[in-house]
């Protein structure tokens, strides 16, 4: 079982996120944000299944974005990560009014695992929904039990 951390990852020290990303509205997106999070990230050298469980995160995040919006389809996708001491936080914003998280539907088997993994693999995650719609997690830069 996963412990999920009551207190949120220290913030960024510096100026700005480590990485800044704006994405189009469409198929690419998750590609292109997988592969700068990978590019940014690859050199704190983390654990392999700390960074293939991160792309899997992004992947799922941005194709939620892109997928599921309900703001304008030429209305970018913003992605921020950023790392701390102990961990890597992403955020994915889009230009949608906000949801309520669902539980996941068991009956559903061909989608629907996007928050699902979230909340079973991340350190901890939330939806903000004050203007647009930003989902953020936070994964932990060493592998859990490590």
């Amino acid at each position: 079982m996963t412990q999920r951390s009551k207190q949120p990852c220290e913030p960024h020290s510096g100026p700005s996120p480590d990485l800044r990303l704006e994405l189009q509205r469409d198929v690419e997106a998750p590609a292109i944000a997988r592969a700068a999070v990978a590019g940014r990230f690859e050199s704190l050298g983390l654990d392999g299944s700390v960074s293939s469980t991160l792309a899997l995160l992004v992947s799922e995040v941005v194709s939620n974005a892109v997928r599921h919006s309900a703001g304008p389809r030429d209305a970018p996708i913003e992605l921020v990560a950023e790392a701390t001491a102990g961990a890597i936080r992403i955020a994915v914003t889009d230009a949608g009014e906000g949801f309520t998280p669902q539980p996941r539907n068991p009956g559903r088997t061909h989608d629907g695992y996007g928050l699902y993994l979230l909340e079973k693999v991340s350190a901890r995650w939330g939806v903000e929904s004050r203007g647009p719609t930003t989902v953020w997690f936070e994964l932990p830069r060493t592998a859990l039990g490590a």
